[in-house]
């Protein structure tokens, strides 16, 4: 798995002291000096600041000034973002953002759609995947909400965010889906996929271990068999895996048809071509 860069996150509030006087010995921070550093890092926390300035007592007066000028602006806690000075936006998008709140973060489920390219349609939130806990927070219009990540989850860097993988995205999406029009997009993103690895989506399957979940992404899949052309022998392991117990994909919905194979009751899907 290719590791994080570009900074280092802190699950623990660290606190900038207020910007007093600067009495340090070298010469107070001014100007872009640092400018440039921190557009190389994209985010940062205090403690690259530290490093930067090499001295703690300036850490302060150059953050609070750097903000006050629209250099760089505060996303949670303990991380900061560059700012481009002629749009006031952040340098980096949604998904750069969400990957980088915590050592171990990375874009999952819908979100990972949306940063791959294939989702019909971006929303206001982003759902990032890390075992640190964090309140969901709104940042420059986009809600960041924590979602469990998955034990050895497959990950790629996609335009310099870290993303859940496409097939594990799809398992982890058909594993969490709500209601009806839940399974809808879904389907609608997987539609637009330019085809599915059967032995990686195996793989995420495994990881799960869940025969249920067996049972849903047979059943979805090989209704979207046109668009995603996996061969049968991975329709044949997802049966052989499947719950001896017959379920309901979307409790409560109406017009469930019963489908013998895959021992599910589920909505029919709209497939047709667009």
């Amino acid at each position: 798995m290719p590791e994080t860069t570009g900074t280092r996150c802190c699950s623990k509030r660290e606190r900038l002291p207020v910007a007093g006087p600067y009495t340090g010995r070298q010469e107070r921070p001014s100007g872009a000096k640092y400018y440039e550093r921190m557009r190389e890092l994209g985010c940062f926390t205090l403690q690259d600041v530290t490093d930067m300035v090499g001295e703690r007592s300036a850490v302060a007066y150059l953050v609070n000034d750097y903000q006050r000028k629209g250099y760089i602006d505060r996303i949670h806690r303990n991380l900061y973002t560059v700012m481009d000075v002629e749009t006031g936006e952040p340098m980096l998008n949604r998904y750069q953002i969400g990957s980088r709140l915590f050592p171990d973060a990375y874009i999952a489920l819908g979100s990972a759609f949306e940063a791959w390219g294939y989702a019909p349609r971006v929303g206001n939130e982003v759902f990032v995947a890390t075992g640190t806990r964090f309140t969901d927070f709104r940042y420059n219009g986009v809600f960041y909400r924590r979602v469990h990540p998955k034990a050895g989850a497959d990950k790629s860097w996609v335009g310099g965010s870290l993303v859940a993988g496409l097939e594990q995205t799809v398992v982890d999406s058909l594993h969490s889906f709500s209601g009806e029009a839940g399974l809808e997009d879904v389907v609608e993103c997987i539609m637009r996929l330019p085809g599915l690895d059967a032995d990686r989506l195996l793989q995420c399957l495994e990881r799960y271990g869940n025969g249920y979940l067996y049972q849903k992404c047979g059943y979805v899949l090989e209704q979207l068999q046109s668009y995603v052309g996996l061969p049968e022998r991975f329709y044949r392991e997802c049966r052989a895996h499947c719950a001896s117990t017959v379920r309901y994909m979307v409790k409560g919905a109406d017009g469930l048809v019963y489908h013998r194979e895959w021992g599910v009751y589920a909505p029919c899907l709209d497939c047709g071509e667009e």
